[in-house]
């Protein structure tokens, strides 16, 4: 076991971050989904159907990098593309049902690595720990470094890519 007494709490929080996503890139396989690829599948499930530029703008990709994603997910039937009625120049995206089933699996895989990561962690110790990370971020947000940048009417995602080394997309 490690000597974990002297360890800072950002290397930690780093190696759990690195981790957990290992975890769910290897548990996405099993699907046949890249991160990214599930990230299209959850956009569109919680907007319904979408254009081809407005789901691309929502990932934060170029739309020939798009194009690539949904030829997958459509080879895998997880998706259907289809052109909009009113102007043929507009492709409109959707989920299949085969599509949704896979958003259950993907559900049931972040359960299941929730359920390994909070194993002898009590609910209230959750709650606390949900309490401190949300802190720290409005911490992070909040100090000098940020301060100077102009959020405002930004979301969240567009933050993340503004102060983050560009987003490595792998279709």
């Amino acid at each position: 076991m490690m000597n974990t007494e002297d360890e800072s709490v950002f290397i930690v929080l780093h190696q759990l971050l690195h981790l957990s996503k290992y975890q769910a890139m290897k548990r996405m396989e099993t699907l046949g989904l890249k991160p990214s690829q599930a990230g299209i599948l959850f956009i569109l499930n919680c907007e319904g159907e979408l254009s081809q530029r407005s789901l691309a703008d929502k990932i934060g990709i170029k739309p020939p990098s798009m194009t690539v994603a949904l030829r997958k997910l459509e080879e895998r039937g997880y998706i259907r593309r289809e052109q909009d009625e009113k102007d043929q120049r507009i492709v409109r995206i959707r989920l299949s049902e085969k599509g949704r089933e896979c958003i259950e699996s993907l559900k049931g895989i972040m359960s299941d690595m929730e359920e390994v990561l909070y194993q002898g962690i009590t609910p209230e110790e959750m709650m606390l720990f949900r309490r401190l990370v949300l802190e720290m971020r409005e911490n992070l947000l909040a100090s000098k470094d940020f301060k100077e940048m102009d959020f405002k009417g930004m979301d969240f995602k567009t933050i993340i890519e503004k102060t983050g080394p560009p987003m490595r997309h792998d279709f």
